[in-house]
């Protein structure tokens, strides 16, 4: 092929892709209008559809509590949820700490509000658990089944595979799709232990702690980078006084038991992605598709 007709061509379809940048540019200065609404994306574990009405709750509630006009949506993915930050088109969002670790790296949006639950608990143990009367500890359990659930749980895979490579011993492991699932086979003797978070065993007198295998901060609400300060801080403060109504509490239980948010930053994630990394893992390994979205994998992204 000529070489300058490819020339033209690559330079031809460079400005058609530079003119629809330019097109597509987002309006900062009008962000939070009806023309131009903030947008907010819910994580699907956060879909609040078990309580009629909630998601149109939540968006009344931001937008009377933040004097801005809101869309809020939930994501039908992890992978979309992710993504919706690529093209600065998305203003927050509730993740999930796995997807935010990748949207952190790939995007570089920061936390400003970790959810949350009953006792204003901001964190939780990951665990293992054994049935009553059973093994007493991880080293009695020789080679036993140990229930995961994933492979993209923290504490339901994560967390718990780092702990047992280091522990020794040749477990067989068994993947779960629910953390329910995983505590149900547990009790019907299909495993020997099981990975999930200590809150199971709070509510249930026939399990046990055998191991715990990391604490985990509890989930937070992300701003994307180049949102101004002003409208930041109305959509976070908007997100902190959900839980002052209760209707607003309602809605926050639908999603995964919330009951408020408090301020925080990146800091507070920081040991579990250096964890996750120091174990030769990448974050990308945390999400289905994770790989997919990656772009580039680089040390931790500092404010």
């Amino acid at each position: 092929m000529n070489t300058k007709c490819m020339s033209v061509g690559f330079a031809a379809g460079l400005t058609a892709i530079l003119l629809m940048s330019g097109c597509a540019r987002r309006d900062e200065a009008t962000v939070g209008t009806p023309a131009n609404p903030l947008v907010v994306v819910l994580s699907p574990a956060y879909s609040p559809a078990s309580v009629p009405g909630a998601e149109e709750t939540i968006k009344k509630h931001l937008e009377s509590a933040s004097g801005l006009t809101v869309r809020l949506r939930v994501a039908p993915s992890q992978m979309e949820a992710i993504n919706a930050f690529s093209s600065g088109k998305t203003d927050a969002a509730l993740l999930r700490l796995e997807e935010y670790l990748v949207a952190r790296q790939e995007y570089g949006v920061s936390p400003g509000l970790q959810a949350l639950r009953e006792g204003n608990a901001s964190d939780y143990d990951a665990v293992i658990l054994g049935r009553d009367g059973k093994a007493q500890e991880i080293g009695a359990l020789k080679d036993g089944k140990i229930g995961l659930v994933g492979p993209y749980s923290v504490s339901g895979f994560t967390l718990p595979s780092i702990y047992l490579k280091k522990a020794g011993g040749k477990f067989t492991p068994v993947f779960s799709r629910s953390h329910d699932e995983n505590v149900e086979r547990l009790l019907k003797g299909e495993f020997d232990a099981a990975a999930t978070y200590a809150r199971y065993a709070a509510k249930r007198k026939d399990l046990r702690v055998l191991a715990v295998t990391g604490r985990v901060p509890n989930e937070p609400v992300v701003v994307r980078r180049g949102l101004d300060a002003a409208r930041r801080e109305k959509i976070l403060a908007a997100f902190s006084a959900l839980a002052d109504k209760p209707e607003g509490r309602e809605a926050l239980g639908a999603m995964a038991d919330i009951t408020g948010f408090r301020a925080v930053d990146a800091s507070v994630y920081k040991p579990i992605h250096d964890l996750i990394r120091s174990e030769g893992k990448a974050v990308y390994d945390l999400v289905p598709d994770g790989w997919t979205i990656h772009k580039l994998n680089q040390p931790y992204f500092h404010d």
